[in-house]
């Protein structure tokens, strides 16, 4: 009996340990207070860590997936929420990918654009922020799409929007070339026989791992948990930053070189994000493609009827 009572008393010393160490990881990271429907980077970092203390983050991932595991079946529904993409937002963006069966315009979608904010809901009608998804096995390879639906896009590449406003034609908003209603823009993830994953994220006309015109940035890339949303576009990738390494020369400019490496939300940049626990799933093979009714004529195609979605190594957005 003493030893059962030292072990329950051991127990709860390690809890409280634990729960202590994240409060002061919530005290490191926690630097914005939040506001409206959003929690700062830290409260959710604090949540992952209480949930795994308790083993019971699985079995409140599953609670909220009932309709992936309807369709995916449950241990394919736990795959498919494993890698849910956490959102990083280019600031200046306010809205959050929506459903559109629920929300179309930018007075549901919208959400503060504070940087270190993680927010799940806009802030009228609290529309949860929603990814439709499209899982595909070929062979020994696993290919789930993560869709998401924006009310529309605007291009910002330039400065075009800005030049259009100083013509004074900011009010004709749907002359803009680089405007249109609904978007649709995705996020993938590769996973091999062997259990490595990699990623991409579509851009506009194609696809792209890290921004630029490297040719390594519109292959798929080292899966690491984030994508990130263009401002106005809608446009992803993944997002990285330089880091200086030696380049072999002892002296001078080129002592080192530049290369790119996974960013980290919190650490190395303060944006808004959408952490992909909270991150509303949708199967998209659950819903009815005839039920979908796009708001401009000739606009942006669905995900289903994209050749991605029919062949997912395709390189193809169309």
């Amino acid at each position: 009996m003493r030893a059962r009572r030292a072990q329950r008393g051991q127990a709860t010393v390690e809890w409280v340990g634990l729960v202590l160490l994240a409060a002061l990881v919530l005290g490191a990271l926690a630097a914005v207070v939040p506001g409206g429907d959003g929690r700062s980077l830290g409260e959710a970092i604090l949540q992952a860590i209480v949930c795994a203390v308790r083993g019971d983050c699985s079995r409140r991932a599953a609670l909220g997936d009932a309709e992936l595991a309807a369709v995916y079946g449950a241990r394919e529904a736990a795959v498919v929420r494993r890698y849910a993409p956490n959102i990083a937002y280019e600031p200046g963006t306010y809205t959050l990918p929506v459903d559109w069966r629920q929300c179309r315009s930018h007075r549901c979608s919208d959400a503060p654009d504070r940087g270190g904010l993680d927010v799940h809901r806009s802030s009228r009608g609290r529309v949860p922020a929603t990814a439709f998804t499209h899982l595909v096995r070929r062979g020994g390879t696993t290919y789930i799409q993560y869709w998401f639906y924006y009310p529309d896009s605007t291009t910002t590449w330039g400065g075009a929007a800005g030049a259009w406003s100083l013509l004074g034609l900011a009010h004709h908003r749907s002359s803009y070339p680089g405007f249109h209603l609904d978007d649709w823009e995705g996020y993938q993830v590769r996973i091999d026989a062997s259990g490595h994953a990699s990623a991409r994220a579509t851009s506009h006309d194609g696809y792209q791992y890290c921004k630029g015109p490297a040719p390594s940035c519109s292959r798929w890339g080292p899966w690491t948990g984030w994508t990130r949303v263009s401002r106005g576009s809608h446009a992803g990738h993944i997002p990285m930053v330089a880091v200086a390494v030696p380049n072999g020369a002892h002296h001078g400019p080129h002592r080192w070189r530049f290369v790119g490496r996974p960013a980290r939300e919190g650490v190395d940049v303060h944006e808004r994000v959408t952490t992909g626990p909270g991150l509303r799933l949708v199967p998209l093979e659950s819903i009815d493609p005839g039920s979908y009714r796009p708001l401009q004529p000739n606009g942006p195609v669905p995900p289903w009827g994209k050749e991605v979605y029919r062949d997912p190594v395709s390189n193809s957005t169309g």
